[in-house]
């Protein structure tokens, strides 16, 4: 009726008007939902949030730099009154003495920062100890780009504990960390899942790295490629450079926009001099070598026996990197200042630089590091390679200069490309290091020698490495398990995969006293235990990791059996199962031994495998003959287990 169509006009009116409000109401409530707004995850919104990190990154680094700064001046300036030097680029160097410098207070200073260090790293975060880089690179491969929150503060007070005593080591490893903290925090927040957490993660890093050297293309590549020793994470790369070059812009908005080193040396000029750069090469990667085997040695095989409390171990080392920095003040702490003197020629800290001092420096740097880092200290190891590779680069250029003046002009250009030379080989990181030492330098003249020496690192250094959670490649990471043809997988079973032979090195029963326990894992470097009860059936497994400071368990002695310690659910397959099921456990936990039972009505334990098994029958089916760890996977011979 036309009365009824007149009413229903404006009832219609009202019906939009309600309809237009209701609208503007919800994408009000959307734009303070930041939650809402961020959680829709894609290519777009990742590289949004990258920009995000690397602001966060990047005043984290501001902070950090600051702190560090102001307790280096109470320590090494008004305590110690030394004349430590600053590179170029440095905008706050610490004041000039008022008195003679108190040597003595070099003895006692890193014993007080060991205790510091120690206290804070092994009470609230153990993964903190150490590099910072293991912790990042372990996040990425192994636990789904997560890390603890408290983590990155741990690293960073405890980093400056280590340094401004006079500790051997570098800033970047809490930076790095405090930056894929922030990304592992966003992608936790934002309920990412683990790949685009893992971006997060790698983004962050690349965005501490990038502000504290003040080298964003460096920073983004040393972030995507230190996690592999002969590969790239370019998933992440673009994230990682958004992050970086943020994170850099924010930090030198403060710090100045300028290289950490100047050089004024001479350019590349004449290929003869590519020959002086290959022996120097070489002896980098000698040395590297040695610098690998001595860190990780010390550790082994001093420091993780030393029959103390676990705390007193930092302090150890910080006593003996105090009494080799009495006499060499030198190599205590980063070293930029000192490897700025060789730059510009003439004398290190008063001493001339001959070649002679030079390699002995290079000597006691690696000392003192693999000390402060071995014996749970808290720092990075790319400051102190860059003081042992300026100092090599400085040896062989000093010598060739004397040997042959004509050709070897000049022995700054060969400090600075022992820089990219060292850290190269140690780290296996060929492209971002040779990036990374022109932008702290701005010796882009230099590129050609640096890739000669970068080629040089990657030919002769790829079997070790200063990380330890370095995989070969992106085949050997948990994180690219989804790349694996499940089609080959899928028609395997365990027991023709692995032909009846199990790993059962890490098999324990599940009545051992803890003392005894203690002592088998100490012997076997074992982490993760599977256990079985007299009848020789799963009973359960343990993550030691997981135990936290374990030093509080030594009290109990006998009182403790295995059994006591099981944190993980006993999940077991049989031979029966497909490779697949095992796959989707690796991915699912952070354990790295799968039991195998006989059936799974009983329980009886065969052995275990890992996901490098896997990984040698997936392989060995692609008629691949290296394993990537010396194991030659022959048709029809057994895979080696543990």
């Amino acid at each position: 009726m036309p009365g009824s169509h007149a009413r229903s006009r404006p009832a219609r009116r009202v019906a939009v008007a309600r309809s237009v409000d209701h609208a503007r109401v919800v994408r009000v409530a959307r734009l303070f939902d930041l939650k809402g707004v961020f959680t829709d995850i894609n290519t777009r919104t990742i590289y949004l949030y990258s920009i995000v990190i690397g602001i966060l990154a990047g005043a984290g680094a501001l902070l950090f730099n600051e702190a560090l700064r102001l307790a280096t001046e109470v320590t090494m300036g008004a305590w110690v009154q030394l004349a430590v030097p600053a590179p170029a680029g440095e905008p706050h160097a610490l004041a000039a003495p008022e008195g003679p410098p108190r040597r003595w207070l070099l003895l006692v200073l890193p014993v007080l920062g060991g205790v510091v260090s120690g206290l804070l790293v092994k009470t609230f975060a153990p993964e903190a100890e150490g590099t910072g880089t293991d912790s990042y690179i372990d996040a990425f491969h192994n636990k789904g780009g997560t890390m603890r929150r408290r983590v990155p503060l741990v690293k960073a007070l405890a980093t400056i504990a280590t340094l401004a005593s006079g500790g051997s080591a570098g800033k970047e490893g809490p930076t790095a960390q405090t930056g894929a903290g922030i990304g592992s925090l966003v992608g936790h927040y934002l309920e990412m899942g683990a790949r685009a957490r893992r971006t997060m993660l790698v983004a962050g890093c690349a965005g501490g790295l990038g502000a504290i050297f003040r080298a964003p293309l460096g920073g983004a590549l040393t972030a995507v490629e230190v996690l592999y020793k002969e590969d790239l994470e370019t998933d992440a790369l673009m994230p990682a450079i958004l992050s970086s070059v943020t994170a850099y812009t924010v930090f030198c908005s403060v710090n100045g926009f300028h290289h950490v080193f100047a050089f004024g040396g001479a350019p590349f000029h004449s290929p003869i001099q590519l020959l002086f750069y290959l022996v120097l090469g070489l002896v980098c990667s000698a040395a590297g070598y040695l610098y690998v085997r001595f860190m990780h040695g010390s550790k082994k095989h001093f420091f993780d026996r030393l029959p103390v409390n676990r705390y007193l171990v930092p302090p150890i080392g910080g006593l003996m990197v105090g009494l080799v920095g009495f006499f060499f003040p030198q190599v205590m702490g980063q070293g930029f200042g000192y490897v700025q003197q060789v730059l510009a020629g003439g004398t290190v800290d008063g001493m001339n630089a001959t070649a002679g001092v030079l390699l002995l420096l290079a000597v006691l740097k690696i000392a003192t590091t693999s000390f402060t880092i071995s014996s749970g200290g808290s720092g990075g190891v790319f400051a102190p390679s860059l003081f042992i590779g300026a100092m090599l680069g400085g040896f062989v250029g000093t010598l060739s200069h004397e040997l042959f003046p004509d050709l070897v002009p000049d022995a700054a250009p060969y400090a600075v490309v022992g820089m990219g030379a060292f850290f190269a080989g140690v780290a296996n990181a060929p492209i971002a290091s040779l990036l990374m030492v022109c932008e702290l330098t701005g010796a882009y003249e230099l590129l050609p020698p640096l890739m000669l020496v970068a080629t040089v690192a990657l030919i002769t250094s790829r079997r070790w490495s200063i990380y330890t959670m370095q995989v070969d490649n992106k085949f050997y990471s948990r994180a690219h398990l989804w790349e694996m043809n499940p089609n080959v997988l899928r028609r395997v079973t365990i027991r023709e995969a692995m032909r009846g032979v199990y790993g059962r090195v890490a098999i324990v029963r599940d009545d051992l006293p803890w003392s005894a326990l203690e002592s088998w894992v100490r012997d076997t470097g074992q982490s993760d235990l599977v256990l079985q009860n007299e009848r020789g059936e799963l009973s359960g497994l343990v993550a030691l990791r997981d135990l936290g400071d374990r030093e509080d368990m030594d009290h109990v002695g006998a009182l403790v059996v295995a059994h006591d310690l099981v944190n993980r659910p006993a999940i077991a397959l049989t031979p029966d199962d497909n490779l697949i099921q095992a796959l989707e456990y690796f991915g699912d936990r952070e354990f790295d031994k799968l039991p195998i039972v006989e059936t799974q009505g009983r329980k009886r334990l065969l052995g275990y495998v890992q996901y490098r098994d896997i990984l040698r029958f997936y392989r060995r089916e692609h008629g691949t003959v290296d394993a990537g760890d010396g194991t030659d996977l022959i048709p029809g011979r057994p895979a080696r287990v543990d």
